[in-house]
C-alpha cells in the first residue's frame, strides 16, 4: 500500500497536480481518544431519513453499531444533535405523513423520548414569502450558545411558487428561530444578508458553531455551476461575532468544485488543537479534511468512513460512549410512546 501511495503522489507531481501532507500522511497512525471518543448520528441512501450510530476513537476509523441496524425506529428526519445547558441532548425530526415537528431529547444518547413542536415555528416564514416542504423541514440543525443561553435552529426554505409549492433549489435561504426551553419561540427570520457576488447565494444544510470569540456558519453554496463557476456545490463560512449575525460574506470554498458535496459537520481533533470537517459527497459518502485552525488551510484526509449520508458527530466522554456500545450490542434503542405536546404556538 505504501507503495502505491508514493506512486500515485509521483504521478500527481509528474501530472502537475498538489500531494497535500495529508494524502502523504495517509498511513500515520492517528491520535486516538483515551477518554469517549465520537459519536456518529446518521441516515444511509437506503434507509433514508432514519436513524443510525456508528461510533470511532479517533475519527478516522468507523463502526457501524447494532449490526448496521436502525437504533431509533420512531425517529425520520435529518439527524442533528447539540447539547443543551442542561446536559440533555437534542435533535429534530418530523412526524411522517402529518408534517409535525419532533423534539428528540436524551440525558445519555441512548433513551430517547419525543415531543410535538408545533408547525407554526417554522411555517411563520409565509409572511416572507417562502413555504417550507413538511417532510424534512429543510433538514433543521441546531446549537446551544452559552453565552446568551439561547438554543438557535437553522433550517432552509425556498420561495413559494405560482402553484403554491416551494420553487426550485436556487430560491432556498436559511432562516433561524431562537429559544431557550423549547415552549416559547421567536418569528423565524432570515439568517444572512450577504453582498456582492453571493447576494443572491442559495443556502442550505448551515451549521453554526462557535470557535474562539466567533460564530462560524458552514454553509453548502446550493447554487448552480452555470450560475456561479467558482463556488458552487462547495462547503463555505461565515462568521460574525455574534449568533445571529450580521455575518460576513463566505470565504473560498473549503471543498473542491469537482465534486459536490452537503450536509457539514465540524469536529474539535482528538487533541483539542485542530478541527475535523466531514463532508457528504451525496449520495453514497463523507469526505474528511483536517485542518491546525478553523482558518485552514484544509487538507483533504482518507478515512474509513460509515457507510452514512446527512447526519451529525459528537464528541462524547467514556462514560456516554461506553452506554452507547453496551447497548448497540445488544438490542435496539428504547422507542419512546407517541409525542405529547410541548411547545406553544
Amino acid at each position: 500500500m505504501k507503495y502505491m501511495n508514493c506512486l500515485i503522489c509521483m504521478l500527481m507531481i509528474f501530472a502537475g497536480w498538489g500531494c497535500s501532507d495529508d494524502t502523504i500522511q495517509e498511513n500515520k497512525e492517528p491520535m486516538v481518544a483515551t477518554d469517549g471518543g465520537y459519536l456518529f448520528a446518521h441516515m444511509t441512501d437506503e434507509n433514508y431519513a432514519r436513524l443510525f450510530y456508528s461510533v470511532s476513537r479517533d475519527a478516522f476509523h468507523w463502526e457501524t453499531l447494532n449490526k448496521k441496524r436502525i437504533v431509533l425506529p420512531d425517529y425520520c428526519g435529518h439527524p442533528d444533535i447539540c447539547q443543551g445547558k442542561d446536559g440533555v441532548f437534542y435533535m429534530i425530526g418530523v412526524q411522517p405523513n402529518t408534517g409535525i415537528p419532533i423534539l428528540w431529547s436524551s440525558s445519555d444518547l441512548v433513551i430517547w423520548k419525543s415531543d410535538k413542536l408545533k408547525k407554526s415555528i417554522f411555517n411563520k416564514i409565509s409572511d416572507l414569502g417562502y413555504k417550507n416542504e413538511e417532510t424534512y423541514y429543510g433538514a433543521p440543525k441546531m446549537f446551544y450558545d452559552e453565552t446568551s443561553g439561547q438554543y438557535i435552529i437553522t433550517w432552509h426554505a425556498g420561495k413559494t411558487g405560482n402553484d403554491g409549492e416551494p420553487s426550485e433549489w436556487k430560491t432556498k435561504r436559511t432562516f433561524y428561530i431562537l429559544t431557550s426551553d423549547f415552549k416559547t419561540f421567536t418569528d423565524p427570520k432570515h439568517l444572512f444578508n450577504f453582498t456582492g457576488s453571493d447576494e443572491d447565494m442559495a443556502t442550505i444544510d448551515v451549521i453554526i458553531r462557535k470557535v474562539g470569540d466567533e460564530y462560524c456558519a458552514l454553509i453548502k453554496d446550493e447554487r448552480w455551476p452555470e450560475d456561479a463557476p467558482e463556488v458552487a456545490k462547495t462547503i463555505r463560512m461565515a462568521k460574525s461575532k455574534t449568533l445571529t449575525g450580521p455575518y460576513t460574506n463566505p470565504g473560498a470554498p473549503i471543498t473542491s468544485l469537482s465534486v459536490w458535496h452537503e450536509a457539514p459537520i465540524l469536529v474539535p481533533t482528538v487533541d483539542g488543537e485542530g478541527f475535523f470537517l466531514y463532508a457528504e459527497r451525496y449520495p453514497k459518502q463523507y469526505d474528511m479534511f483536517k485542518a491546525s485552525s478553523i482558518d485552514g488551510p484544509w487538507t483533504e484526509c482518507y478515512f474509513q468512513g460509515p457507510d452514512a449520508r446527512h447526519g451529525c458527530i459528537v464528541r462524547v466522554n467514556e462514560k456516554v460512549y461506553q452506554a452507547i456500545l453496551n447497548v448497540h450490542n445488544t438490542c435496539l434503542l428504547y422507542t419512546s410512546p407517541s409525542p405529547r405536546d410541548y411547545a406553544a404556538s
